[in-house]
Parts: C-alpha cells; sequence; structure tokens
C-alpha cells in the first residue's frame, strides 16, 4: 500500500500551489482532480485577462493555469485529473481517500476543492444534449469561435451579461433570453448593452424549443415561450453551476461551516480534524482575502501545517526559494539557459 504524506484533492490554484509547496517542503504529494484537466474556474473564462496577481503581468487566465501547472510539476508529484473523490475514511494514522478510480492513502490531507465538483446546470429541454458537441455551449472557450455569427444567450446573471459585452464587438448579432423583466447582471453594463445596434434582449420569457437543421446535427432555429423564434448559429446557456462537495460527508461533522458551507479553519489553513487542512474558495477564515493571490498563502500554510503535522520539529515555514538548496541544480540549469 502506498503512502503520500499528503493528498491533495483538488487541481485548481489553490490545489496546484498546494502541490508545489508540499513538495518544496520535502513531502510525497499525490494530487486529485474531478475534471479532465488542472486548473479549476480557470478553464471556464480562458481568454478572460488577470491582473491582480502580484508580480505576474496581466495575462489570459489560460496562460496563469499553464504556468501554475507547470510549477506544480516541480517536484514530481503523482496526478490524477478525472479522478472524482466519493468519500474520505479516517483510520489511527491514515487516510483512505476513496474515489472512483480507486483507493488513495495519504497520512495529511490537504482540501482544495474550491466550491466543491463544479458542473453547468443544463438546460433542460429534450434533446438538448446532442448539441452539446456542436453549437450548444455552456462556457466560451474562444471569443474568436463567435465571429460573425448569430448568437443567443440565455441567462441574467453576471456571466452572461459579461459573455454578452466581449462578444458584441465579434459576434454579428446577440440575443439575450432571460425569464425576470430585467437583467440581474451589472447595472453600468446592462446600459452599455442596451445601447448596442447588433444586441436584442428578450425579457420574461426562456427557450421551449430547439429546432435542429437538416443534418440534425446543429440548432438552426430557437423557440420561445412567448413564441418568439430566432435563426441561431450558436446558443451560449448561463444558469449557473451545480457543486457537489459529497465527499465531505463522512467527516463533515467535524467541521464548522458558515452560512455558505464553507469550511471555517483556524490559523489560515487547520480544520478541527488533525491532519486534514484546506485553502482556496473551500474555506472562510479572518481576513480571508478572495483572491487568486490569497489563495496561495494559505495553500503554502496548509502545506507547512501538514509538514509539521507529519515532522514535529520540522521548521513552521519552508526556506525561501532564492536561498533553498532545493533549487540548487534547477538553478545552475536555468542559469545556463539565460547566458
Amino acid at each position: 500500500m502506498n503512502i503520500s504524506d499528503t493528498l491533495i484533492i483538488g487541481g485548481g490554484p489553490a490545489g496546484l500551489y498546494s502541490s508545489f509547496y508540499a513538495g518544496l517542503r520535502g513531502m510525497s504529494v499525490q494530487l486529485i482532480e474531478h475534471h479532465s484537466e488542472l486548473g479549476g474556474k480557470l478553464n471556464i473564462y480562458p481568454e478572460k485577462i488577470i491582473w491582480d496577481i502580484g508580480g505576474m503581468p496581466p495575462a489570459p487566465a489560460e496562460d496563469v493555469r499553464n504556468q501554475m501547472i507547470e510549477q506544480a510539476r516541480t517536484f514530481d508529484p503523482e496526478i490524477h485529473v478525472s479522478t472524482t473523490c466519493e468519500t474520505v475514511i479516517q483510520h489511527d494514522d491514515y487516510f483512505e481517500t476513496i474515489t472512483d478510480q480507486g483507493a488513495f492513502y495519504s497520512r495529511t490531507l490537504i482540501i482544495a476543492s474550491g466550491g466543491g465538483m463544479y458542473t453547468p446546470v443544463r438546460l433542460k429541454i429534450d434533446g438538448a444534449e446532442a448539441f452539446e458537441l456542436t453549437n450548444l455551449h455552456y462556457t466560451v472557450k474562444r471569443l474568436g469561435s463567435f465571429k460573425d455569427r448569430n448568437v443567443l444567450i440565455s441567462g441574467s446573471g453576471n456571466t452572461a451579461v459579461d459573455w454578452a459585452e466581449a462578444l458584441s464587438d465579434i459576434a454579428a448579432s446577440i440575443t439575450m433570453v432571460y425569464r425576470s423583466e430585467e437583467m440581474k447582471g451589472h447595472e453600468a453594463m446592462i446600459a452599455a448593452l442596451k445601447k448596442k445596434d447588433n444586441i436584442h434582449m428578450c425579457g420574461q420569457c426562456k427557450i421551449e424549443k430547439l429546432i435542429s437543421n437538416e443534418a440534425g446535427d446543429e440548432i438552426a432555429v430557437v423557440e420561445l415561450t412567448d413564441g418568439g423564434k430566432f435563426d441561431v448559429d450558436d446558443v451560449l446557456i448561463s444558469h449557473g453551476y451545480e457543486s457537489n462537495c459529497a465527499f465531505l460527508e463522512n467527516i463533515k461533522g467535524d467541521f464548522t461551516y458558515n452560512e455558505y458551507q464553507m469550511i471555517e479553519t483556524t490559523e489560515t489553513a487547520k480544520t478541527p480534524v488533525p491532519g486534514i487542512f484546506a485553502c482556496g474558495d473551500q474555506i472562510t477564515h479572518e481576513g480571508k482575502v478572495r483572491l487568486i493571490a490569497g489563495c496561495f498563502t494559505e495553500a503554502a500554510q496548509a502545506a507547512n501545517h501538514a509538514k509539521t503535522f507529519l515532522q514535529a520539529d520540522a521548521p513552521t515555514g519552508g526556506m525561501v526559494s532564492s536561498h533553498n538548496d532545493i533549487f540548487k541544480e534547477k538553478n545552475k540549469q536555468l542559469i545556463k539557459e539565460m547566458h
């Protein structure tokens, strides 16, 4: 039975930095991620520009994700994607994490699962699933793919408004469909959208029927509950996300949660369960900074706590990288490449 020093649940920014920092502290690391790719919510908006990470110039979320993944792999962690955590069993001196791909064993756990295993709320219309491989979308991966297209967006929140704004100068036309009388996104952005000639808004209705093209592989016409019909090239659904943290049920009674079901931690990353630490969007604590930059400190703290849990006389923090011998050989190679 292979028992790692720590198992990280979640491969978003918090989990990725936990992987790097736990490796820096000399721990053996396993990381599991429910989705098929690492990066967490950065995968939802790959072309959005991120400005607020210290020392990093503005960069697309995709680039930030790729750099974080590269950093996370520095100390050769064992990473498993498309691996869904189902439950955690506590034993006397280790944890058994049961997944749909088998069991993983570790002496400590770092929970970095964000809001849980998130999936977009699907359009609840018969036959909709068949169009997901063509022109029914739940996120915008590449803005350029909608160039000169007639796009229908279903939803009224900030994400729907954000998509409409981003696509307004790219798409040929945008039709926004929402059930409420008024949209619920940022007021200033909505006001700006209403002034654009290529944006049409349909309130107090929803999608009733999807009519396919002759080949049956794409949506050609969308019919609304108010009788309106729109020729479309693409349909974007923004009905929110569902989150599942069921894997915590076996140990949930030992945690303290706030009203939003976030784990309340002490000393930044400690949970009430010995050997279990947490970081990122899954947790809350006094002074919490809800930025990607904020999760880096929590991830380092989680790794530090895991280290001292395993080795009581270990330093409470790692040596700074500029003077850390663990990077000696790597630095030699980098300096050689630079000159």
